[in-house]
């Protein structure tokens, strides 16, 4: 059951469950093993950041934008300002919290340096969150204070919120204007959870194409979801390996 507002069922996922047919479940499978070599699937970097700040930083910015030529510069900016690594050592474990930059930290950048010259200084980037007119490093802003008040500083936080709590984040970061329920979805997947699968335009377009018909994000999600069960892989891996093949070859 999807919680929607930190506790109502949401009539649009029931509705989405009943458009999630076995045909629909088989028609994106049979096209998976058609294109995608899921023997030797692995995540790739981004999904093992160094500290909790590159993923969120990676999720705010991520909508919209070219992810390689785009949002990775932007990440890259700002470790070289505040001396830090991107991915970690050893994707089998989390840093040691010592070696963490923490959500209080982020913000105290703001703090110090000001909203403006984090985004014309540090990220040097001044897109909007779609939908609105809020900059996307003011953004990054608004859901570090928003996780950190909820007592998420850290990789390790997150992660044991992700994977035991994850309503508690979406309840946190559903509020703020311009993090769409796809941005949540990626957040809980950086931070460690298999479970979510982020409707975007590639991964639609994928199971679009498999159907032969227009599908809602959500239906999309849904349907990839059921796929990786069928395959018997991690939902958060079949959604990768889906969104770099159309990524690479759109």
């Amino acid at each position: 059951m999807e919680v929607i507002g930190c506790g109502t069922m949401s009539t649009r996922s029931e509705m989405t469950r009943q458009l999630v047919t076995g045909l629909d479940v088989r028609k994106v499978v049979d096209r998976v093993r058609r294109t995608i070599d899921l023997a030797n699937a692995e995540l790739s970097d981004e999904f093992f950041p160094a500290h909790l700040s590159i993923a969120l930083i990676d999720t705010v910015f991520n909508p919209q934008l070219r992810y390689y030529k785009q949002v990775v510069p932007i990440i890259n900016r700002y470790c070289q300002r505040f001396g830090l690594r991107r991915l970690r050592k050893d994707r089998s474990n989390l840093p040691p919290v010592e070696e963490q930059e923490t959500l209080s930290d982020l913000i105290n950048h703001y703090d110090e340096l000001g909203p403006c010259a984090m985004q014309d200084e540090v990220f040097r980037a001044r897109y909007c969150s779609p939908g609105t007119k809020i900059r996307k490093s003011l953004n990054v802003r608004r859901a570090a204070v928003a996780l950190r008040d909820t007592g998420i500083e850290t990789l390790q936080d997150a992660e044991d919120a992700a994977l035991r709590r994850p309503e508690v984040i979406k309840c946190v970061l559903r509020p703020l204007s311009g993090i769409s329920e796809r941005t949540i979805r990626m957040f809980l997947m950086y931070s460690g959870n298999d479970d979510f699968v982020k409707g975007d335009v590639h991964v639609n377009q994928f199971v679009a194409d498999a159907l032969d018909r227009r599908v809602a994000a959500e239906e999309a999600e849904r349907l990839v979801e059921a796929s990786a069960r069928e395959l018997g892989v991690a939902p958060r891996l079949l959604d990768y390996q889906i969104w770099k093949l159309m990524y690479e070859t759109g």
